[in-house]
């Protein structure tokens, strides 16, 4: 967060400029408390007591969401997020998740969350009723056909040759 010198290298690396950054930093603090918590209680109970262990090399809530916020934005590899912030791969892929899951609670905590999660056709079809046009964007990958003559005309796309 020291580095970061002004708005337009906070957007480049987050998506957010720095006044709403400093604004989500403070209730992303209770979010991952509450987190925390819950996943102690839930999942095992605490070996140590609260703040007991070793400290990570994520210590503040500024640093932590600069670090979930350019894991989201960019989507780098988790060797790279690691070398990135100093982390391991592994310790950089359990901790994007932890604060992912304490991203969700915070903003569901200030109500900025969407209200809807779309499960069939039908649900969306009443929820979009009024856009004229959806655009669903799709790649097309290859993959095996089936072996026997019987099976492959199930598999066929009608795509004659796949691009180079």
């Amino acid at each position: 967060m020291n580095t970061i010198t002004d708005d337009r290298q906070m957007r480049a690396l987050t998506g957010l400029d720095l006044a709403t950054f400093c604004a989500l930093a403070e209730p992303f603090a209770a979010g991952c408390q509450a987190e925390a918590d819950a996943r102690f209680s839930v999942e095992q109970p605490r070996q140590r007591r609260a703040g007991g262990g070793r400290k990570g090399l994520l210590i503040s809530p500024e640093q932590k969401l600069l670090f979930l916020l350019f894991y989201l934005k960019t989507y780098p590899a988790f060797d790279v997020l690691g070398a990135t912030f100093g982390l391991s791969r592994s310790k950089a892929c359990v901790r994007a998740h932890r604060l992912a899951k304490a991203l969700e609670r915070t903003l569901r905590a200030l109500g900025v969350l969407p209200a809807r999660a779309i499960d069939s056709l039908a649900q969306m079809q009443a929820v979009f009723a009024d856009v004229p046009v959806l655009l669903r964007d799709a790649t097309e990958r290859p993959y095996r056909r089936a072996q026997a003559a019987v099976d492959r005309p199930a598999d066929y796309s009608g795509k004659k040759k796949a691009l180079a």
